[in-house]
């Protein structure tokens, strides 16, 4: 039980983006978690799969009809 309540303080605790002041005076960005572990980022990788194969399947049915009115 302790263990379990240590580590999702841990997982709250822990931000998305790290910023960092290199020597040099400039900023590094830096991502602590993967984009697949946040609800943004599935939501953007679920609409750039349903958009590619929507996109896809538009374009090949338009083409289709194109190609049925010229035979006719």
């Amino acid at each position: 039980m302790r263990n379990s309540k240590k580590n999702k303080k841990t997982a709250e605790e822990k931000k998305f983006i790290k910023t960092r002041q290199k020597a040099n005076g400039g900023i590094e960005v830096e991502l602590q978690k993967s984009p697949n572990e946040t609800h943004i980022g599935k939501f953007f990788a679920i609409l750039i799969a349903v958009l590619t194969v929507g996109v896809s399947l538009i374009s090949l049915i338009y083409l289709l009809v194109k190609l049925m009115q010229r035979l006719y």
